[in-house]
């Protein structure tokens, strides 16, 4: 085994241990991986950088920061403030856009947990923000790229972007619509 896989197991070794024993939030973990793999000459800089233009790994990372900074300021309390159909609604927009340009579980991930411990900073049941998240992630209704069945009749159709905004701003409206009205029916908040 070569130094160089040592050091590369090591560091993954290292940082599964920091994510699973939440030791250290995972933003910082992955700042650890990326500074210790640069350190140690298996990445240089420019290369580490290039990673961060991929558009689904910057928002990851800004939604982390987002979270952080929201819990440190208490944008929960202040969003709450609005009333929990308010929350919902910035769940299920934030969520039905995300998913515009990442894939739907992925937008689920990254947000259900933004999602519980909003409600649990609100004092409010998770069960509908949850939901609202499980929905609205699949939301993908404005863009060609938002799903896969929209990539497959663009192209045989002969649609444009704009196409997919024709259908699909109405098309998220009336679905955040229905969840709004419907969402509290079966899990009250």
């Amino acid at each position: 085994m070569t130094l160089e896989i040592i050091i590369v197991l090591s560091i993954l070794t290292a940082a599964i241990i920091l994510f699973i024993t939440e030791w250290v939030r995972v933003d910082v973990v992955a700042l650890l991986v990326l500074s210790s793999l640069t350190v140690a000459g298996l990445v240089s800089p420019a290369e580490a950088l290039s990673g961060f233009s991929n558009p689904a790994v910057v928002t990851v990372w800004a939604v982390l920061i987002l979270s952080g900074a929201s819990d440190r300021k208490g944008v929960a309390g202040l969003i709450g403030g609005l009333g929990p159909l308010a929350v919902m609604a910035g769940f299920f927009i934030l969520a039905a856009l995300t998913s515009q340009f990442m894939p739907n579980p992925a937008v689920a991930v990254l947000l259900a947990p933004i999602a519980l411990s909003t409600a649990s900073d609100l004092g409010i049941s998770p069960y509908p923000l949850m939901m609202t998240v499980a929905v609205s992630a699949s939301a993908a209704f404005l863009s060609p790229v938002g799903h896969s069945a929209n990539v497959l009749v663009m192209g045989p159709g002969g649609y444009k972007f704009s196409d997919y905004l024709k259908i699909g701003i109405p098309l998220t409206l009336v679905v955040l619509a229905v969840v709004l009205l419907i969402m509290p029916i079966f899990w009250p908040f």
